[in-house]
């Protein structure tokens, strides 16, 4: 089995505001391996994005704050960096990948340049021709076609599929050990989303990174993920193998989402939808956080919080019916 990569341990992330804490990440761990790639999946504004950026050590200051946890990045806890240590790992360690690639990308420097600048910043390569070979070289390993010619485009003139290829190339330009995809697939259609997560694949299977791949589609988990994080109200609430999220799914959250996604082996005459809304994090409720939404709720599942229950090797759960 290969090694751990990264490691989170109760993670709690919170913005502190007028209004009081917002408990974004709430006791979230989980684990990498290496040449893995791990889904977190759940409905906008459960705490996934604020995940990643926690472990980039990237949140808005002054109101985003790590209150408390521990990750563990090939044995070294990067919370305990500072900031100019962390600053060295960004980019050569641990890179992001964010959903529109037109706010990642500046519209007025060269592609080239773009993707030269880490090269530069962490591999101290300071020769012209050394530092255009790298950034060639990054844009070959996303298959992006007559990379010479390309170095001299602005994002402006490429396509979206191919913007968020740049990017992706940025992100790789030093061989990181993890990397984190915010929904990269979101903006792109069908076809170029099916091209862009085989792109991902191979990728990975180059250069044996750890990918953490941020989505609200179980689609593409099916296809991209080994594991699957299911996330709810800043909380994991089942962890398991992507096979045993889709065939034997435990938590009635992670079951509902399945059945909202469409499927062409099924006609239905009205596509399911979870009813309600997610709590707000400035208020949560005492107990489970989805029983006001659950079609099998228990009068203990307003009063007190589930525990994780390990129910088979990989898979764990939190919720009340499981035992």
């Amino acid at each position: 089995m290969s090694e751990i990569v990264l490691k989170v341990e109760d993670l709690h992330t919170s913005f502190f505001t007028r209004s009081g804490e917002f408990r974004a990440v709430d006791g979230v761990s989980f684990h990498v391996r290496e040449a893995e790639t791990f889904g977190l999946v759940g409905e906008s504004a459960c705490g996934k994005t604020v995940t990643g950026l926690s472990i980039l050590r990237l949140l808005p200051e002054p109101a985003g704050k790590i209150v408390s946890g521990k990750i563990t990045l090939d044995g070294t806890n990067i919370l305990e960096l500072s900031k100019k240590e962390m600053r060295a790992y960004r980019g050569a360690m641990i890179s992001m990948i964010l959903q529109d690639p037109m706010t990642s990308l500046n519209p007025v420097y060269t592609v080239g340049n773009q993707i030269a600048e880490p090269v530069r910043q962490h591999q101290r390569i300071q020769d012209k021709n050394m530092v255009e070979e790298k950034v060639i070289s990054a844009l070959r390993l996303l298959r992006i076609p007559a990379p010479e010619r390309r170095l001299q485009d602005y994002p402006f003139q490429m396509s979206g599929g191919m913007r968020q290829r740049v990017v992706g190339s940025i992100a790789m330009s030093c061989y990181p050990r993890l990397l984190i995809a915010d929904e990269p697939t979101t903006a792109l259609d069908a076809t170029i989303q099916a091209q862009y997560i085989a792109l991902f694949k191979d990728v990975q299977k180059e250069t044996d990174v750890a990918i953490i791949f941020i989505t609200h589609d179980f689609g593409v988990v099916a296809n991209m993920c080994h594991r699957v994080g299911v996330m709810y109200a800043g909380k994991i609430v089942e962890t398991a193998a992507t096979s045993t999220i889709f065939k034997a799914p435990r938590h009635p959250y992670t079951n509902a989402l399945i059945h909202s996604v469409p499927r062409l082996d099924r006609k239905d005459d009205r596509l399911y939808s979870i009813e309600g809304q997610p709590p707000s994090l400035l208020n949560l409720p005492p107990g489970c956080r989805f029983a006001p939404r659950c079609p099998d709720v228990m009068d203990i599942c307003n009063e007190q919080q589930p525990q994780e229950v390990e129910i088979s090797e990989g898979h764990s759960v939190s919720c009340w019916k499981v035992k």
